[in-house]
């Protein structure tokens, strides 16, 4: 084999690897109904999440202002999206299921529209019944704030611990059980 094909062969392990779509930890312990490899990021490494106030965007269209201090003490569940996402569409009904399943009291569901219109948002929001609102940001500057999201990385989930910190990422497709198992992980925390 010459030296290019070796060269591009470890090219592409360290992309498929960059690319699992999974928070890092050097080993965690596997989570019932989540992928090998996606695990909360230990307490000691975790960053605190920004914390400015956007307005919502619902079923209904502008609402008020929110903003991750004011969810503190429940674990936030929050997935940035776009209504001209396929994927973004093809996992919603799935957030919907997770949303309907985890403890109010405890987990909190937050959207982030990036680069829509609010016309199309809404339009989503209410193709979808989707049962908890969204930070709107349509000029992705919320958005880009949290390492790795944009337009090319949405469908997006970050999972915010009950002290108001990045506790997990996954990049792409997430399905009910993998909301469910990684929200649940985090809040028993402590």
């Amino acid at each position: 084999m010459t030296a290019a094909r070796l060269s591009l062969l470890a090219g592409l392990a360290l992309l498929v690897a960059a690319c699992s779509g999974a928070s890092s930890a050097a080993e965690c312990d596997r989570i019932a109904g989540v992928r090998d490899g996606i695990c909360p990021t230990p307490v000691e490494q975790r960053v605190e999440a920004p914390t400015d106030a956007l307005v919502t965007v619902s079923a209904a269209g502008l609402g008020e202002s929110v903003s991750l201090a004011d969810l503190r003490g429940r674990v936030v569940v929050m997935n940035f999206w776009a209504s001209w996402c396929g994927p973004c569409r093809v996992e919603q009904p799935d957030l919907n299921d997770a949303h309907d399943l985890l403890p109010a009291d405890e987990v909190v569901f937050l959207g982030v529209n990036i680069q829509d219109s609010e016309a199309n948002a809404v339009a989503h929001l209410r193709e979808f019944d989707v049962p908890y609102a969204s930070l709107y940001d349509p000029e992705n500057a919320y958005a880009g704030r949290f390492r790795g999201i944009g337009p090319r990385t949405i469908p997006s989930t970050v999972f915010i611990d009950a002290e108001g910190r990045v506790a997990a990422r996954v990049f792409g497709l997430i399905g009910t059980s993998e909301v469910v198992g990684l929200a649940d992980a985090i809040a028993s925390e402590g």
